[in-house]
């Protein structure tokens, strides 16, 4: 142990008598440390990290590839073809885009995730407070709904549970809240 210290106190004085290589070992230690830091968090989120639903294990994404496009979703007959004709599979449709809240406040460009009344009971996910969407608001020419994400709704709304109910205009059409998602899926 006695060696171990004057081995230290050896170091510190060389360190302390050459200050342009002690900054660049403290530099570095410090970018070597912090992109360490960095990788693991982006790994034990991506890999690491189950999915937060109830068997993430069992889900897939089915996407098409067209000439000119890389990778799309189905289109809305093939996803229709493919859900009829399924037998090992439980299939949802829904589509990432993006948009713009007007109304209350200053607009707002949002990511926006339009779905099925069937995604939710697939992926196992309860809305907070109010309901997920139901088959009846899933038919063609229903009154449109939202269901808010977690972060968006205390946001705007301050987490008032009271939100259900209202009305929000997104891309000029005005849609009713029915329900908040869980912290989780935000």
């Amino acid at each position: 142990m006695d060696t171990l210290w004057q081995d230290l106190r050896y170091a510190l004085r060389v360190l302390r008598k050459n200050p342009g290589f002690t900054a660049v070992a403290i530099a570095t230690l410090a970018i070597g440390i912090g992109a360490n830091t960095a990788i693991f968090s982006v790994v034990n989120a991506v890999l690491l990290r189950d999915l937060p639903f109830s068997e993430p294990q069992s889900l897939c994404l089915i996407t098409e590839r067209m000439p000119t496009i890389p990778v799309v979703g189905p289109s809305w007959l093939n996803f229709q073809d493919l859900r009829d004709r399924s037998r090992s599979f439980d299939l949802a449709p829904a589509r990432n885009t993006t948009m713009t809240l007007t109304g209350a406040g200053d607009p707002e460009r949002l990511q926006a995730q339009q779905a099925s009344a069937a995604l939710f009971p697939l992926l196992g996910v309860a809305a907070l407070r109010g309901h997920t969407f139901t088959a009846e608001e899933d038919k063609p020419g229903a009154a449109p709904v939202a269901l808010l994400g977690y972060g968006f709704w205390q946001r705007r709304f301050g987490g008032a549970p009271d939100a259900i109910g209202k009305s929000i205009t997104l891309d000029r059409t005005a849609y009713t809240v029915v329900g908040f998602c869980p912290r989780r899926t935000s």
